[in-house]
């Protein structure tokens, strides 16, 4: 099993990104019996040996060259499940047999974010006491977890795709989704924690705001997709999604101008960089800042709530559900219905607003980038107006 253990000291260092956050990761052993430790980078997902001896490289992530790998294996069929023998380590069966189902996951198309949510699922319940050749015992663990239905239905289908592989088969289980309305923050409240957060960390979150768009497809935005001159963005879908063009604001655009270019043609990460770690790491900004300013509320904010806030913010103002279906990309328009319910939700007798007036064409352009309405004109004057 892959066990993340405490943290180490700077002594020990990533091979391939030198990053000094490195985790013990199991031993190997010399044909001469000597105990190696073994380290894994979450930078990267790079495996090795310790530094003192040849690095040995395992990207668990997809790694395109696996020659170096650490462990030789042999597989022989019994019946409907696969038996693997280690010959080199003393790695479990299980753990070599989820290492080599991400690789295979990659060779057949599935997205990095496919592969982590997956191998992660797998190595939970192995942890938990599953016998991944043993469909029933899986069953068994499924069934005893207080997870949600939607995250049971995720196990089963990360172990269908396991025994895909294997060449096993088993009756999985349906577990019928109960569908709860998603968490909808105040703008206040994100615009808080845009600013409480750190630089890349907070533009990311504006980025998220102001499009829309899923945390995948700003996670691999390249510069190259961002056009200062007519301020917009291009977006590279994922998850089946339609490509669109979003306009970008002043204040994004500023703040994307001021990240430094650190990670090649993309905005944000390199192509190795996992982005549940940049998750955790708003995780513990937001927790700190909620308890700093007394609003819990911000705890319950993360990645994709920007998107449900931003596809029901702009049903409210427009009232079309068709403009909102491009906006986020969907195909279909059912999966739209959802900002429809949240607006219904939220603004349902709400009648308090703010109202602004704007003369010049500099203040009307503000006044939209903040997300206020056109009313009408009076006596010159332009009148906006924004809910509280």
């Amino acid at each position: 099993m892959v066990i993340w253990m405490e943290e180490v000291n700077a002594e020990v260092r990533c091979p391939q990104c030198g990053s000094p956050k490195v985790f013990r990761n199991g031993h190997r052993y010399t044909e001469d019996g000597e105990d190696i430790q073994r380290w894994l980078c979450p930078n990267c997902g790079v495996r090795f040996s310790d530094t003192r001896y040849k690095t040995q490289v395992l990207n668990i992530r997809g790694a395109e060259d696996r020659s170096n790998q650490l462990c030789v294996m042999e597989t022989k069929k019994l019946d409907t499940t696969t038996e693997t023998k280690t010959v080199v380590g003393e790695q479990t069966t299980e753990t070599n047999k989820i290492l080599e189902h991400a690789w295979w996951l990659k060779k057949n198309g599935r997205s990095d974010s496919t592969i982590t949510s997956r191998v992660k699922l797998l190595k939970l319940m192995v942890k938990r006491g599953a016998n991944l050749y043993d469909p029933e015992s899986v069953k068994e663990v499924i069934a005893k977890q207080t997870w949600s239905n939607g995250r049971k239905n995720n196990a089963s289908d990360a172990y269908s795709g396991f025994l895909r592989m294997v060449g096993g088969k088993w009756e999985a289980p349906f577990y019928k989704k109960v569908r709860k309305l998603p968490f909808i923050p105040k703008e206040t409240e994100i615009d808080q924690l845009i600013a409480g957060c750190s630089q890349k960390v907070g533009t990311f979150l504006q980025t998220l705001k102001e499009t829309g768009a899923r945390r995948g497809e700003i996670w691999t935005l390249k510069w190259d997709d961002v056009d200062f001159e007519s301020k917009v963005v291009n977006i590279t879908p994922e998850k089946g999604s339609n490509p669109r063009v979003i306009h970008l604001s002043n204040k994004l655009l500023e703040m994307l101008s001021r990240l430094p270019k650190i990670y090649g043609d993309r905005v944000f990460s390199t192509p190795k960089m996992n982005i549940e770690y940049f998750a955790i790491n708003l995780y513990r900004q937001r927790r700190k800042l909620a308890n700093k300013i007394g609003n819990p509320r911000l705890i319950r904010i993360h990645f994709h709530t920007l998107r449900y806030w931003k596809g029901t913010m702009l049903y409210h103002q427009t009232k079309d559900m068709y403009y909102v279906m491009l906006q986020l990309g969907h195909r279909n328009i059912q999966n739209t219905l959802l900002y429809v319910q949240l607006e219904d939700a939220l603004f349902q007798g709400e009648s308090e607003y703010i109202s602004k007036i704007a003369k010049t064409e500099q203040e009307i352009c503000t006044l939209i980038e903040a997300g206020f309405e056109y009313i009408t004109e009076f006596q010159g004057s332009k009148i906006f107006k924004k809910r509280k």
